[in-house]
């Protein structure tokens, strides 16, 4: 029987009914009985939960039986011989490398499991092993549990004490293996992920799961860092035990609870050994591991993630920026492997992001490498642009409501530049710094990046109106900042400029002109076009028909525009949270560091970096 909250989560949101309970149970039997493949328990409880992770659709339900049994039937090396007094399970046992908290939030919360890898050493186990152990444990709690079952589970990963050799261990088939077990494979639901104690290397693995999750299970991670108070507000203290801050008691008490628990289930996990599926009975094709995770199954398809492009820009990607669809994956894989050999640099490693890179420079590896290298390295070094970026803090979400940069929704063709109108007249320099409104454009060219092949593959043209510009904003371009903007976006962007267009010049305006020219390369220099207050002649440039309502044409006004992109940013909100976690770390730099004063200082020289 479940308890009161949970009999009324199960109904509202499992489509439960008490009454149809027999019945399904019943058809479940009945349909196991005509599978020749498939050799199950049926127990009501362990067929239930089957019922209730599938929302009570017996045919969706079927489907997560069979495909339980035939990805564990495929992983004997994870599901088989798990006895759980053999010395190496008993070992990992009394680590608590795995840990279920014994409360929930509320009474019927997700039960949540802390996983602690970094406790265990991976010169003495494989992380097979510890994946074995981890399967024990579920099920005990899939049998046990029913705010598991119900409410779903919800994960936090510590990463303290987690080094290389253990991100290494996590081979692109062992992720592909693991991810399909707990998200196709399982009746469970996943209701969130929670990484604290993030170290370098980190992001290679977690990139290398997003790549395999599901939309929904991807908006469910959540990277905490080192900040705990940040974790408090998903998980309150008083669930954590006594090393988190919390009052859930010591975790050793949980480990020997569990060890305890762990022996008793001795002859449940060797009668397990005689359930999966027999291949050669299934009525069809046979599911191997080959299908299910190697290059023949969909799961392998998976490994580039790329977003497919129009077929006008698949044209224009081969014709000038060489790219070959063919080579892609190869490139990508080498670009990781530099990244992993580069411990100075902490950086996304997932396919839209990086291939951005290759994008920009025209598929030249070393290029890519040496514009990301520089990508976090500017980045790193203007904390006052890149840190802190979120969208939900007032004055952020005030400088997006203004509308000081908008991308139009409308480009000149298919494989045409996204175009960039830029505003600075509409911001008070009284009561904004510049840096807080840049700050907020990085936020728009960070998610274009991502999502905007237009501006990635076709580059992008900027329109900057100077209306209503005062002295006040032209005092804010002091030398210094007009250096690292044009360095942040000349050679530490992959976006390529392909035209700027300044209307609406007030007296002063080419005293900042010419200092941003001075640090342009030739070729940039070459597409600046200064329109004063004539708009017919933006128009011969830039057509009527893709400019807003505002400047005489027939696109979407500024406040719609404004609108749809104040939902975007704060849709990307974590995204932009985990951001502070990527740079580089200059004490491990091979070579001489990249600090603010080389790059901005009188040390270094912008005319030197006039590289295309």
């Amino acid at each position: 029987p479940l308890s009161a909250e949970l009999a009324k989560k199960a109904a509202d949101e499992l489509f439960e009914k008490p009454e149809r309970l027999d019945e399904d149970l019943a058809a479940l039997r009945t349909w196991l009985a005509k599978c020749p493949h498939i050799k199950s328990r049926t127990d009501d409880q362990f067929l239930m939960m089957f019922l209730r992770g599938s929302k009570h659709s017996l045919e969706r339900a079927k489907e997560k039986l069979d495909l339980y049994y035939t990805i564990r039937t495929a992983l004997p090396e994870l599901i088989r011989n798990r006895d759980p007094e053999e010395a190496r399970i008993q070992e990992l046992a009394k680590l608590g490398t795995m840990i279920p908290l014994p409360n929930t939030v509320t009474p019927d919360g997700p039960r949540i499991i802390l996983v602690r890898p970094g406790t265990y050493d991976p010169t003495k186990y494989t992380i097979q092993d510890v994946f074995r152990y981890n399967t024990m444990m579920a099920d005990i709690m899939m049998k046990e549990d029913d705010n598991l079952i119900v409410a779903g589970q919800m994960g936090i990963l510590d990463l303290s004490g987690a080094t290389m050799a253990h991100f290494l261990q996590f081979s692109p088939s062992f992720v592909k293996k693991a991810t399909m077990w707990s998200q196709e494979g399982s009746p469970l639901r996943q209701k969130g992920f929670h990484y604290v104690n993030t170290p370098s290397g980190f992001e290679l693995v977690y990139n290398m799961f997003k790549n395999f999750l599901n939309e929904k299970n991807r908006s469910r991670l959540y990277v905490h860092g080192s900040n705990l108070e940040s974790l408090y507000e998903h998980i309150p203290k008083s669930m954590l035990p006594a090393e988190y801050g919390g009052d859930a008691g010591p975790i050793q008490d949980i480990v020997d609870a569990w060890a305890k628990k762990m022996l008793s289930y001795k002859e449940y996990f060797k009668e397990d050994d005689n359930y999966g599926t027999d291949e050669k009975k299934r009525p069809g094709r046979p599911k191997s591991a080959d299908t299910l995770f190697g290059l023949e199954g969909g799961y392998g398809t998976m490994v580039i993630s790329l977003r497919p492009l129009p077929e006008a820009l698949t044209e224009k990607a081969a014709r000038e920026l060489n790219e070959k669809p063919d080579r892609i994956e190869e490139d990508l894989a080498a670009i990781r492997q530099w990244l992993a050999r580069s411990p100075h640099i902490r950086a996304r490693i997932d396919d839209q992001f990086l291939v951005a890179f290759l994008r920009g420079c025209k598929y030249s590896l070393e290029r890519a490498k040496e514009k990301i290298d520089m990508f976090y390295s500017v980045r790193t070094a203007i904390p006052e642009l890149m840190k802190n970026r979120d969208p939900e803090e007032p004055r952020t979400l005030e400088i997006i409501r203004l509308g000081v940069g908008l991308p139009l929704p409308q480009t000149n063709g298919e494989d045409a530049p996204r175009i960039m109108l830029i505003r600075p007249g509409v911001y008070d320099p009284k009561q904004y710094r510049i840096e807080e409104v840049i700050k907020v454009s990085t936020m728009f060219n960070d998610v274009m990046m991502l999502e905007d092949d237009n501006m990635v593959i076709g580059g992008q043209i900027g329109i900057l109106d100077l209306a209503n510009v005062t002295p006040a904003h032209f005092l804010q371009f002091t030398p210094t900042f007009v250096k690292k903007m044009t360095m942040m976006s000349q050679e530490g962007s992959p976006l390529r400029q392909k035209g700027f267009h300044y209307i609406n010049t007030p007296s002063g305006f080419e005293l900042v002109f010419n200092m941003f020219k001075s640090f342009m390369s030739e070729k940039n220099r070459s597409r600046l076009y200064v329109h004063g207050s004539n708009m017919e002649s933006l128009y011969e440039h830039v057509p009527k028909r893709l400019l807003p309502k505002e400047y005489g044409g027939d696109g979407t006004s500024l406040k719609e525009i404004g609108a749809a992109w104040e939902k975007k940013l704060l849709a990307y909100r974590q995204y932009f949270l985990e951001e502070d976690q990527y740079g580089t770390d200059e004490r491990k730099r091979v070579g001489r560091p990249k600090t603010a004063e080389s790059m901005f200082g009188m040390e270094g020289s912008f005319r030197q970096l006039q590289v295309d």
